[in-house]
This record gives C-alpha cells, sequence and structure tokens, in this order.
C-alpha cells in the first residue's frame, strides 16, 4: 500500500480483497485480450462494478468492463490502436471513437495512458474542485487537455514502413 501527500491510499489486490466503496480502476494492456475470455475473472470484476460507486478504465481496460455488461447501453472510449478489438468486446456499448475520455454516470473511460491522465484531474475537478485538480495538474508539471471531445490521436495514426 502506499498513500500519497493528501492521504489518499493506492492498493493493488485481487478482487476479494477490494472493497467496493472505492473508486475501482481498470488499467489496460495486452494481458486484457487474456482475461477478457476468463469468465471467472469476468464475473469477479462485474461483481465490483456493479456495487462502486465510480468505475473508471485506462485504454482496454474498457474491454474488460464492456465484457461484463455493466457498459451495455452506455456511451465509452478506448485507445484507438485496439479499438475495433474493443469494440467486438462490448457491442451494445455506445463506443465513441473520437473522445479523449468519456463520462456516462458513474462510468469514465479513456483512450489511453495520458487521457488517462486527463480523465483523472476532471474527476478530481468533479469531486473535489477545479483549484485542487489545478494544483494537483501543476505539481506533475502536466498540461491538462480539459476537452474530453477532442482527442489528437484517434484516427490520426500513421503507420510508416
Amino acid at each position: 500500500m502506499k498513500v500519497g501527500d493528501g492521504g489518499v491510499r493506492v492498493e493493488a489486490m485481487g478482487p476479494e480483497e477490494v472493497d467496493p466503496k472505492g473508486v475501482l480502476l481498470i488499467h489496460g494492456g495486452s494481458g486484457t485480450r487474456a482475461l477478457v475470455g476468463n469468465d471467472c475473472w469476468i464475473g469477479q470484476l462485474a461483481s465490483l462494478a456493479t456495487r462502486s460507486p465510480q468505475v473508471m478504465t485506462v485504454c482496454t481496460g474498457s474491454a474488460l468492463l464492456a465484457a461484463t455488461g455493466v457498459l451495455d447501453g452506455r456511451r465509452a472510449t478506448s485507445n484507438d490502436l485496439a479499438f475495433d478489438w474493443v469494440v467486438s468486446t462490448g457491442e451494445r456499448v455506445d463506443w465513441i471513437r473520437d473522445a479523449r475520455w468519456v463520462v456516462d454516470g458513474r462510468f469514465r473511460t479513456s483512450s489511453g495512458i495520458s487521457a488517462d491522465i486527463d480523465m483523472a484531474l476532471a474527476f478530481v475537478e468533479d469531486t473535489c474542485g477545479s483549484e485542487t485538480a489545478d494544483k494537483a495538474s501543476m505539481q506533475m508539471e502536466y498540461i491538462r487537455n480539459r476537452d474530453s471531445g477532442y482527442d489528437p490521436f484517434a484516427r490520426k495514426r500513421v503507420l510508416h514502413s
């Protein structure tokens, strides 16, 4: 467990240890492809996501959340490089390709790692105020993108041979 300056605990733990009263953060990465087909794991995630007051995903973590069914009928996004695969994991989700991050009720999904920082700062602003979010951004020396609908990386990738 780590505790930051503001007393915020950050812990990595198994699903049986998670207190569902906190923010559930689901990261992405190459491991999502194996987990999306693991019915036991997806079932545990569905249980946690159903009980958590705030659920956030980074990159292809939205594929895992989509596979649980809790995003059905909701708007969400994911990383553009894996977007078609992610869409295949949740065909009842309203996928937004061009978004940097999407908020739909208690669910927040981001398109990638830096987009997740913007999404997290927007969450801090929504819950703690703009002054707190601005201070966090300054402490990180991070130039914040406040426009969730502007993703400079969506559909603009050029593959070099």
